[in-house]
């Protein structure tokens, strides 16, 4: 007989182990996942996304997990437990931690740590054991991402930016211990020029490059218009409408949607504050004070 697991409780580290009743906010399981350690710049404190990555993360996982466990459920699956088909019709907890779902982003950041005694840090515009591939500073201000890393890439970008002899890394573990002059070579030709003409370069050459776009360059995107990515959408009931992306993945058969945007603050205040047993004066008593919306 499976023994029924406790209840569930709010957590970000997960519904066991000694930190599993801790409080936890998305930032600090970021930096509980490791996550924090290997982002930024080495002669400055770690940095954070200007979003809340582990939150949407844990969703994403928490999203993966309950397929899962419907499969598991439809099939008849009973882990372990040898009981076959009669596992058929039984659900699971799927048990979220927003630090594991941040710890499945480290890659080999954990075996190279545990095999081979090399803790990674912070690595700025670039990334660890991986040349080239940075933010560069055109010469109008902005910032152009290119990733030549490939072996075939990097002698097509090396040819693109004028040094052919560059050519002679021809392998990234040569191109690791090159990359002070590789990197070198490539700001001096990005801050020679403007970003359009770097990336023109770059796209004829066939090497992945592009902007770093900011919000409002993303609602003006052609790629994004193209594939109806971002929609305007009303709450329910009515009221201003909000640009939203789509769900994701695109589906080609059976595409989301989304309905409507999030209710208005305080349009359910009434009946959630009657479900919990407070009468009409109450509430507007309450709201009257300020403590409700």
């Amino acid at each position: 007989m499976t023994p029924t697991p406790p209840p569930p409780h709010p957590s970000g580290y997960g519904q066991t182990g000694p930190d599993a009743r801790l409080p936890g906010y998305a930032s600090v399981c970021e930096a509980g996942s490791g996550f924090r350690s290997v982002n930024g710049f080495a002669d400055r404190p770690p940095a954070r996304p200007n979003i809340s990555l582990g939150d949407s993360l844990a969703g994403l996982h928490a999203a993966f997990g309950a397929v899962l466990a419907l499969l598991a459920r439809a099939r008849g699956a009973q882990g372990g437990g040898g009981e076959g088909a009669r596992g058929q019709g039984l659900g699971q907890v799927v048990d979220v931690a927003i630090t594991e779902s941040m710890l499945s982003m480290m890659e080999a950041a954990l075996p190279e740590a545990a095999d081979a005694g090399i803790v990674r840090g912070p690595s700025g515009s670039t990334i660890s054991g991986v040349v080239p591939s940075g933010t560069f500073l055109c010469a109008d201000g902005r910032y152009a991402v290119v990733g030549g890393n490939g072996d075939s890439v990097f002698a097509r970008l090396a040819a693109a930016i004028g040094r052919d002899d560059l050519q002679r890394y021809a392998t990234n573990a040569e191109r690791v211990e090159a990359a002070d002059e590789i990197y070198g070579a490539i700001e001096e030709w990005c801050a020679a020029r403007p970003l359009a003409s770097v990336l023109a370069a770059a796209a004829a050459a066939r090497v992945p490059a592009g902007p770093i776009l900011t919000a409002a360059d993303l609602l003006a995107s052609p790629q994004l218009a193209a594939r109806g990515v971002l929609s305007r959408v009303a709450p329910p009931g009515g009221g201003d409408a909000v640009t939203l992306p789509s769900m994701f993945p695109l589906l080609t058969r059976t595409p989301g949607a989304t309905a409507h945007a999030g209710p208005a603050l305080g349009q359910h205040t009434d009946e959630v504050l009657a479900a919990a047993g407070f009468g009409g004066e109450e509430v507007a008593r309450m709201r009257a004070a300020g403590e409700v919306a």
